[in-house]
């Protein structure tokens, strides 16, 4: 059976293009957007990945200091990260139709912690959860932190505000 071939330049170059003559928010403003939608929702995609193996893992996040923080007592997603920390998320909503679309990849780095780190002790108060609690179910997790790198989000409610679909922050421009 004979396979087609594509462009494979002309589709890795699209966005690319298309922004060039895009209209850009300033980034406070796409960032103000951005951070809203992150506090919005509590689950992503969460891609880990090194050589040929991938792993997208769905999973519950909790947004805390500009971090995003993930407890997990394991899973594949670890094969990839224990190789490569550069990690991607991506968290939307239902797909209406191309009039109403909300989706954000945010790209960044994985940290570890332990479960008897300060770091797991200050995200379970954030989250209102005793560590005692934790402490006595004798649930060994592992803690990860995504330190982001960037952000880019493909938002219908843009063009709502005079502005392309498309919009990227860089995260030291999140501060």
């Amino acid at each position: 059976m004979e396979q087609n071939t594509i462009d494979f330049g002309h589709y890795q170059n699209f966005w690319i293009e298309q922004q060039k003559n895009a209209k850009h928010m300033e980034p406070d403003k796409a960032w103000a957007h951005i951070r809203d939608f992150i506090k919005r929702h509590n689950t992503c995609g969460f891609a880990t990945g090194y050589g040929t193996y991938i792993r997208c893992t769905p999973i519950e996040y909790t947004y805390m200091d500009g971090d995003f923080w993930f407890v997990s007592e394991g899973g594949n997603k670890f094969i990839g990260l224990e190789k490569n920390r550069n990690v991607s998320m991506a968290i939307f909503e239902y797909y209406g139709d191309a009039r109403d679309s909300h989706g954000l990849q945010v790209t960044g780095t994985a940290q570890f912690y332990s479960n008897t780190s300060e770091e797991f002790k200050t995200l379970l108060a954030f989250k209102g959860i005793p560590y005692d609690a934790v402490k006595a179910a004798k649930v060994d997790v592992a803690v990860v932190r995504v330190v982001p790198s960037q952000f880019e989000m493909y938002d219908t409610d843009f063009v709502k505000m005079g502005y392309d679909v498309r919009q990227t922050v860089k995260a030291e421009d999140c501060k």
